[in-house]
């Protein structure tokens, strides 16, 4: 380090800790990686459990759009898919000119029983996890019984993640498409990622069982997630919630009646998503091209209010609701895809466009979080940057 450097790292070490990890905590993840490089000083800081849980929580006010795209596969003589390419991208969408910047890419071996799932800045697919922030691809425990599916959440105060496991315990059984069938028992394991490491060797099994019909959406708020599920002939909706970091499960609620329940969508035309710290569950009229967008009032007495309408013209048959970006105050841009993609603002009632690559891919929000899936030594060296391109 010159000694312009070392005037400039002791100048500002000078300053108050609180001021200086204000300072850090607004640069991005990539950037306050390279600082660890300029002296053990900036090292010692910026790897603290402090700094590292501070920096967390700053970054969920600025969340940008993790972009999945799969552009090509292998097959085959028999032409069954055998390997998969995925390029991880990211868009910021906190300006206007949104661009797709890709960071990397990496090729998948397709399992028998393959699934891909974007959660909590996770990307979840065949038993493995990537953490796209610092490019590690990590093997998680098989699961010896048949899977529904997974969901992750991020817990802010010990700066760990944690995977359920929703699985069927039928053997042969097919749960994923049971729908208007029979009630059959569902159970739950628990996965816990800790920053640094170690991977666990199994799964946390839960006493807690459910019986319904099949299960139709997921989503997590401020750590608790939540299954829409349906069961029985009448295919009666409600939606299960378990406290992820205690692992407690609340009492179950019903769903606001569906007004569009007499259309025959291609697809299924609801979903349970996290809006501004707030469970949304969202009805979907493709006939109308209209999105209503229920919230609880009182869980007790399981009251849902519709607080907004969405005019979705154009869209197509098919929609998710990606995540919220929150603006000033209470007004925010909702992230919707389908068709296409946009930015939907509730007070000012507008949209706009965003890039959307015609290949299949999944998008998902993704906040810079400090976390590492293994635990890496870094070298004081400032040629070592596990987060350029």
């Amino acid at each position: 380090m010159d000694s312009a450097m070392a005037l400039m790292s002791s100048n500002i070490m000078t300053l108050p800790c609180e001021v200086l990890v204000d300072i850090l905590t607004r640069l991005s993840l990539k950037h306050v990686h390279q600082l660890q490089t300029v002296s053990k000083l900036w090292f010692k800081i910026i790897s603290s459990p402090h700094f590292r849980r501070l920096y967390n929580m700053k970054s969920m006010t600025r969340p940008r759009a993790r972009v999945v795209q799969v552009p090509n596969t292998k097959c085959s003589p028999s032409w069954e898919t055998i390997s998969r390419t995925i390029i991880i991208s990211a868009m910021d969408l906190n300006i206007d000119n949104n661009e797709i910047q890709e960071e990397f890419s990496f090729e998948d071996i397709m399992a028998p029983q393959h699934s891909f799932i974007i959660s909590s800045n996770l990307i979840i697919f065949n038993h493995k996890v990537c953490n796209p922030t610092t490019k590690e691809i990590i093997d998680i425990p098989i699961s010896s019984h048949p899977s529904i599916s997974f969901d992750a959440t991020y817990i802010p105060s010990n700066n760990t993640y944690k995977i359920v496991h929703l699985y069927g315990t039928k053997p042969g059984h097919n749960y994923n498409f049971n729908f208007g069938g029979s009630p059959v028992e569902f159970r739950f394991e628990t996965l816990t990622l800790r920053d640094g490491g170690p991977i666990p060797s199994s799964w946390k099994a839960l006493t807690h069982q459910e019986w319904f019909s099949s299960k139709i959406e997921s989503t997590c708020v401020n750590g608790v997630v939540h299954w829409l599920l349906e069961r029985g002939p009448r295919m009666e909706r409600r939606i299960i919630s378990m406290d992820i970091e205690n692992e407690d499960f609340l009492s179950s609620i019903g769903c606001p009646n569906n007004p569009y329940v007499e259309e025959a969508p291609i697809f299924e035309n609801v979903q349970l998503a996290d809006l501004n710290g707030r469970l949304c569950l969202a009805y979907y009229s493709e006939e109308l091209f209209r999105l209503d967008l229920y919230f609880v009032k009182d869980r007790t007495n399981q009251e849902w209010v519709m607080e907004h309408i969405v005019n979705l013209s154009g869209m197509g048959s098919w929609f998710k609701i990606v995540g919220y970006v929150q603006l000033q105050g209470n007004n925010g841009d909702i992230v919707i895809d389908g068709k296409q993609l946009i930015l939907y603002n509730i007070e000012e009632n507008r949209f706009r466009s965003l890039p959307r690559p015609k290949m299949k891919i999944h998008i998902g929000l993704y906040f810079d979080r400090c976390f590492k899936l293994e635990s890496t030594k870094l070298s004081m060296q400032p040629s070592v940057d596990f987060l350029s391109n």
